[in-house]
Parts: structure tokens; sequence; C-alpha cells
């Protein structure tokens, strides 16, 4: 039995899952970048509000990006 072949016609399905992933996790790379961003921005004009920013935005990123892979993927 031998590995198998990345250039199968049987595999599409297979790989388009896994690159449909790839691009969720770039995409989740770059919003996580422009998360910080705003929250260094934030801090720097105020740490509260950067701190309620950074909270608040991670529990509804975290429940969105759950919510997501649940049940829309």
């Amino acid at each position: 039995m031998s590995a198998p072949d990345a250039s199968d016609p049987g595999d599409g399905p297979a790989v388009a899952v896994e690159t449909g992933w790839f691009r969720f996790g770039v995409v989740l790379a770059i919003l996580q970048l422009a998360f910080l961003a705003l929250v260094i921005g934030l801090l720097q004009v105020d740490v509260v509000l950067g701190l309620i920013a950074a909270v608040t935005l991670s529990i509804v990123g975290g429940i969105a990006i759950t919510v997501y892979v649940l049940w829309w993927k």
C-alpha cells in the first residue's frame, strides 16, 4: 500500500477542503493582525479603552470563530 498521490483525481474534494481551511487560517491571521493594531492604538490613547476593546473583541471574535467552524463550515 503506497501513499496517496496528490495528482489522483479521487482526492479532489479533500484538496479543496484543505485549501478552504488554509484560506480560513490566512483570513484569521489578517484579522488578528488588525485586532492587534487596533488594541495597540487604543492603548496608546487610553489604557482603559484599550483593555475594554481587547476583552470585548476577544470574546466576540472567539464566539464568532466557534460558530463559523461548528455550524457553517
